[in-house]
């Protein structure tokens, strides 16, 4: 048993390759019939979603797998016992039957971790270092266009599923925190030359022409073997002037757009290779990153390329995972490490259930201890947690778990742009300079421009008493969705880039009676991050732009300034200093007014609240940032006022309201979040508090009280789950909730 801390991180990359059975010699150079026969198999065309897979009909309640560091399940069952914990992980599995043979006879499942091995996917120290902290294009050690790096992984596959599929198994991880690089760090992977050969008969397939190709990037090229991927270090200085309409991205963005539709091809083909040998149980991989730039975390791709993940809650990974995978259920999970307080601790197993979480992964930091006779003990905190980890993992949970529950969230739409994303990296390494391979993915944690914009959006959404789903763009440019019949409203957070295709599918939406809102920078680039004179939706918004007048600050495009990690949050937003406000709210684009369009407001030069209709429908153009909204006290002070103010309105304008009210002693109590989970004709709806991610919540976890529960939907049979206390048939009731837990209660659908 180790006596040293270690976090997860630290022993995942201490982790050796010592089942490895070869090497895959990645840099040595292919030759031309290697070459030229290995493109003819590399899939080009759209990413087809693998199959999902149901939990096994044991898995009928949440469930806390615990990750054996610090502890071992063989010779801690007592303490797994007293705990009220039955869940585990098995490392690799080829030797692991003793553990598979525990599984049977005590009933414990297992998810398997390093299915696939360890160093490949997640590049280990010793290689990691060759990749990350360099501007230059690089051969990326074992390269997943090699077909002997799939190789290695699939034999790793073969032996360590044949026998861990023999016990209670829940799921396969291929392996832990993978990436094209290193996390989410800048790595500029992969030229080695399969993969190149792979990237250009990929580009021939997408563009069919290599004229279209030229026009679209405004380049030359005369064939497309002539065409050679770039770094961001080539075209950082084009970014450094800040007229939208002048950049072009495309050689980058295309290149990296490349590398995330790879990185999810080579995930699909491991899924559907796991399934062949057990296809039974769901194959995917865990410590998934936020969406960002680098290390191949494109969840639209990510989505169908996998069956299940755990994922850190960065960025609304959460929320991003629960749309994409709601119907039909996929798993997905976070880690839990009750580091925290107690009611902070107790919280966030609730949050993770309410949001759909079938299971947690525990990373048992300090749970089991030895004293120094050597006997073995459970630490005090965790005697603490043992009747939440009993009841949550009991019968209240079954309703949300049931593979056939979903979230009935309201026609509301957050539009996920990943080509966005990128941009917004971009635009965040601006204030960076030459500096930006150093940008690490710690750094952009709580530093992600577009993270935080994205979980404020959330928050805005959730405090008004509001569910939403994700967009995914792929799903619009591909026509697999009808936003008509989804969404009453979908909203486009610094959607900077959009697709002729993309554009028109949103135009459609509100000539047929959609509301479209957009806070700043919508469509001013292509997908490929090639600049337009004028927004792609420009004319549907009703607006005119004049870019000499700036952004922000006037002096700069970057909202959170990475440069300033270790001072406090408000002392990063730099360039809301001197930006333009319209009340509290910092307006983003200093020369943009209405054109057909009618404003709201003004600031200086820049109107805001620029409303159009369009056919029977209308669109709302905010010329606002709400990105520092999910910091509480700016949530809890005039700035979230305004906001929810805003956002409210903007709803009711389109008889869109919550379908539940929670309401304290003072009118509606605050910070409240409600969740309605849907099987068949009946409901189970979860009442929580909505704490910021941000670190900043946790003194909203107050004590005990009373809150009426009013519920707009015909009332059949209302019962606390928890409790077991019966309301009958009741749109209106009054209980107890404990503010660092949550309140479940299932009821049927009247008619």
């Amino acid at each position: 048993m180790r006596k040293n801390n270690m976090t997860r991180r630290e022993f995942l990359t201490s982790t050796s390759l010592a089942l490895l059975t070869a090497k895959v010699s990645s840099d040595t150079l292919a030759s031309a019939a290697e070459i030229n026969a290995a493109a003819k198999v590399y899939p080009v065309g759209p990413l087809e979603p693998v199959p999902a897979i149901r939990q096994r009909p044991e898995w009928r309640r949440f469930i806390i797998l615990v990750w054996q560091w610090q502890n071992d399940v063989r010779q801690d069952g007592r303490l797994y016992d007293l705990a009220g914990l039955h869940g585990f992980h098995i490392d690799w599995g080829a030797t692991k039957d003793d553990l598979v043979r525990l599984s049977k006879q005590r009933r414990f499942p297992y998810y398997v971790d390093h299915a696939a091995g360890k160093g490949i996917l997640h590049l280990t120290d010793d290689v990691r270092s060759s990749v990350i902290g360099k501007e230059s294009l690089l051969v990326r050690p074992y390269s997943f266009a090699d077909p002997r790096t799939i190789e290695t992984l699939k034999s790793l596959l073969r032996v360590n599923v044949a026998t861990t599929k023999k016990g209670l198994v829940y799921g396969y991880a291929f392996d832990d925190e993978i990436s094209l690089g290193s996390f989410n760090n800048p790595a500029e992977v992969d030229i080695h030359p399969l993969s190149l050969a792979w990237y250009r008969r990929w580009l021939s397939h997408r563009y069919g022409t290599i004229q279209n190709l030229n026009n679209a990037w405004d380049a030359s090229y005369a064939v497309f073997d002539e065409v050679e991927p770039v770094g961001f270090e080539e075209l950082r200085k084009s970014t450094s002037d800040f007229s939208f309409s002048k950049w072009n991205l495309s050689r980058w963005m295309e290149w990296r757009h490349f590398m995330d539709y790879q990185f999810a091809q080579v995930l699909a083909d491991l899924t559907r290779y796991t399934n062949k040998i057990d296809p039974l149980t769901p194959a995917g991989f865990v410590g998934g990153q936020q969406p960002s730039a680098y290390g191949g975390y494109d969840y639209a791709f990510l989505c169908r390329a996998v069956q299940w993940m755990e994922a850190y809650d960065d960025g609304g990974t959460n929320e991003i995972l629960r749309s994409f995978w709601n119907r039909p259920r996929r798993i997905h999970a976070q880690t839990y490490g009750a580091f925290a307080g107690y009611r902070t601790n107790v919280w966030l197993l609730w949050h993770r259930l309410a949001h759909g979480n079938q299971l947690t992964i525990a990373w048992p930091e300090g749970w089991m201890l030895s004293n120094s006779s050597g006997e073995r003990a459970l630490a005090p905190k965790i005697q603490q947690l043992a009747a939440t980890f009993r009841e949550i993992q009991g019968a209240a949970g079954e309703f949300i778990v049931n593979p056939n529950s979903y979230l009935e969230a309201d026609p509301i739409g957050l539009y996920y742009s990943h080509p966005s994303i990128r941009v917004g990296w971009a635009m965040d390494s601006a204030t960076y300079g030459a500096g930006w391979p150093k940008r690490s993915s710690g750094m952009d944690g709580e530093n992600l421009s577009s993270g935080r914009l994205r979980v404020s959006w959330c928050k805005i959404l959730e405090d008004l008493g509001y569910q939403y789903d994700f967009i995914s763009y792929l799903d619009v440019i591909e026509r697999r969705i009808d936003l008509s019949k989804r969404f009453k409203v979908i909203i486009l957070p610094q959607v900077l880039c959009l697709s002729e295709r993309e554009a028109s599918a949103l135009s459609d939406f509100v000539k047929s009676g959609g509301k479209l809102i957009a806070d700043a920078l919508c469509g001013l680039l292509t997908e490929t991050g090639r600049g337009r004179a004028s927004g792609a939706l420009d004319a549907l918004f009703g607006i005119k732009r004049d870019e000499s007048r700036g952004y922000l600050d006037g002096r700069g495009i970057t909202e959170i300034d990475v440069e300033y990690a270790s001072k406090p949050f408000p002392e990063r937003l730099r360039a809301y200093d001197g930006a333009f406000r319209y009340r509290s709210m910092v307006v983003f684009e200093r020369g943009t007014r209405a054109a057909s369009g009618s404003a709201g407001g003004a600031s200086e030069t820049a109107e805001v609240l620029i409303r159009k209709q369009t056919g029977s429908g209308q669109s709302l153009y905010l010329n606002l940032t709400p990105l520092a909204y999910e910091y509480f006290p700016y949530r809890s002070g005039e700035i979230g006022r305004a906001w929810r103010e805003l956002i409210r309105q903007a709803h009711n304008e389109v008889d869109l309201r919550p379908r539940v009210e929670i309401l304290g002693e003072n009118g509606n109590e605050p910070w409240m979040e409600a969740l309605l989970w849907r099987n068949g004709n009946r409901y189970c709806l979860a009442v929580l508090k909505n704490v910021s991610p941000s670190g900043d919540g946790p003194a909203l976890l107050g004590d005990q009280k009373r809150l009426t529960v009013r519920i707009d939907l015909p009332v059949r049979s209302l019962r606390n789950r928890r409790t077991g206390k019966v309301f009958g048939d009741v749109t209106s009731f009054t209980d107890e909730f404990n503010a660092w837990e949550a309140n479940l209660y299932e009821f049927a659908l009247g008619k």
